[in-house]
């Protein structure tokens, strides 16, 4: 119970940390049975802010542990959480986590997502209360879908909410797969486009002939959706 508190606390407080780029990672932190999932280097525009959600393996596990690299202690990272108690893993996590950052540089800068997974047994369920008062309604679920791009392509990324839901918010994202802080000149090098049609989010990117063939950029589509 004590190991169990303690790698929820590392999970809260690392949310918000400013690792140096290359610096040991505390995502796994007091958890004995961890999945560590690294996240590309996702970019953020100057004095402006990205968003980019990381999942743990194919529904096999909750987030148990945060974490989050970046180029620079200007930019501030923190994930969306859940409200229920107690708080812990499945609870006030779920199988991915939505990581958002704000920077403060005057240039583009990059952070890179991480996660620490615990295997479960079944689904990292939401809490449901049922009360006469207001109660919040069900959490929002974060819906994305990735596209890789490549120089001098034309790359669409979509992705919908499901069944009853409604598209409450979106977002796109730039990032980078490299174990270490790619070249942002390469940001530059892609322009990106958001469209809403109904309850579908589709970005279209366009990589120049300029993007490194070692950049390994991706494209991110997501959709915010209230059951």
């Amino acid at each position: 119970m004590r190991a169990t508190f303690a790698a929820l606390v590392a999970a809260l407080a690392v949310a918000a940390a400013l690792a140096p780029a290359g610096g040991a990672t505390n995502e796994c932190h007091g958890i004995q049975a961890c999945i560590r999932v690294v996240g590309p280097w996702v970019v953020v525009p100057a004095q402006g802010r990205a968003a980019y959600l990381l999942a743990c393996p194919a529904g096999r596990a909750v987030v148990g542990g945060l974490d989050a690299q970046v180029t620079t202690r200007e930019v501030r990272v923190e994930f969306v959480a859940r409200l229920g108690a107690p708080v812990q893993p499945g609870v006030t996590t779920t199988r991915y986590a939505l990581f958002r950052a704000v920077s403060l540089s005057k240039r583009a800068q990059a952070f890179q997502p991480l996660l620490g997974c615990v295997p479960v047994q079944g689904g990292g369920g939401r809490s449901t209360v049922s009360a006469r008062v207001s109660p919040p309604g069900q959490a929002v679920e974060y819906r994305a879908h990735v596209t890789i791009l490549s120089l001098g392509s034309v790359g669409f990324s979509a992705v919908s909410c499901q069944g009853h839901e409604g598209l409450v918010g979106s977002w796109r994202a730039l990032a980078f797969r490299a174990k270490r802080p790619p070249p942002l000149a390469n940001a530059a090098r892609v322009q990106s486009t958001v469209a809403v049609v109904g309850k579908k989010v589709v970005v279209t990117a366009t990589a120049s002939d300029g993007l490194s063939i070692d950049a390994h950029a991706v494209v991110q589509a997501g959709a915010e959706c209230a059951p």
